[in-house]
């Protein structure tokens, strides 16, 4: 864990030179959450909407690209996350997204289950960081 809490620090301490990224620090839950619930969404749309609405769904979440915009909203607010105080709350996100993988829970692949076990694996091994002291040591020294 010493490791990966000076890793993160060292992650942090860069992209806080990054003035971008320092705007986009208030909103790393909302990419975070949002990105995930966009994806939902537009799996849970494919299933209950009838066969007429696609069009609809291909208009919104193809032609001006929202699901896009959501996966990599979703990629940003785990950098994010990662390097603000609030990163006890990425191992959710994680498991969230390794959800909206299998969600559909039909045809499940190889590439499938092995993507949803890497995240809910990443997401315990976050889970644990931030239970531990180096985490909390470490979030008191953000000078976000």
């Amino acid at each position: 864990m010493k490791q990966f809490a000076s890793v993160v620090r060292e992650l942090r301490a860069w992209l806080a030179s990054l003035s971008w990224i320092r705007g986009l620090l208030p909103y790393h839950l909302h990419l975070l959450f949002g990105g995930v619930g966009i994806q939902f969404l537009y799996d849970l749309l494919l299933r209950i909407v009838p066969y007429s609405g696609y069009n609809a769904i291909d208009t919104l979440f193809n032609k001006i690209p929202l699901y896009v915009i959501g996966y990599y909203g979703f990629l940003l607010g785990i950098w994010l996350t990662l390097v603000s105080r609030n990163v006890r709350y990425l191992p959710y996100g994680l498991w969230a997204y390794a959800f909206v993988l299998l969600f559909p829970f039909e045809y499940l692949g190889l590439q499938t289950i092995v993507s949803a076990i890497l995240y809910v694996l990443f997401g315990y091994a976050l889970f644990r960081y931030s239970a531990s002291s180096y985490s909390e040591t470490d979030t008191r020294n953000v000078n976000f």
